[in-house]
């Protein structure tokens, strides 16, 4: 799970622009992002500021940038409810017993667009899968344990 989210920082990281002030309306932004929230765990990096809350039982993890724009989030997300095409592509090229679906994210930018990233483990392997909206399927990263 680690892993997995790691990429996601990692990802998010990426799709930042560094900057040396925050914004004073981050909490403002992630309230009318998700509605009416409570216990909001901030955290910051060097290039992002973190929220995470939990939203109905689930973790979501809200990114902005150093100015306050939000960058995406990020939801654990069931693997039955991927795209069709991918989960054919995952099932028929990953196959059980040699892959083990350890998780799934969906990782939402500040423009709506949904990327899904499913990690999976072999005997030697961590394996990060991303996922388009249209079901392509590519290997985000593929590790040694």
């Amino acid at each position: 799970m680690k892993k997995i989210l790691i990429a996601s920082a990692i990802l998010v990281s990426t799709s930042s622009f560094a900057t040396t002030t925050t914004s004073s309306n981050d909490k403002g932004n992630l309230k009318s992002l998700l509605g009416k929230v409570s216990n909001v765990q901030w955290k910051s990096a060097a290039n992002f500021e973190k929220a995470s809350v939990v939203i109905e039982e689930q973790k979501v993890e809200v990114f902005y940038n150093q100015e306050g724009d939000l960058i995406g989030s990020t939801r654990y997300q069931d693997f039955d409810k991927l795209p069709k095409n991918a989960i054919k592509t995952i099932t028929s090229k990953y196959t059980f017993p040699e892959y083990n679906l350890q998780e799934c994210i969906v990782f939402t930018n500040g423009y709506n667009e949904a990327t899904y990233y499913v990690s999976m483990t072999t005997e030697t392997d961590y394996l990060v899968l991303a996922i388009t909206e249209y079901g392509e399927v590519s290997i985000f990263s593929n590790t040694r344990k």
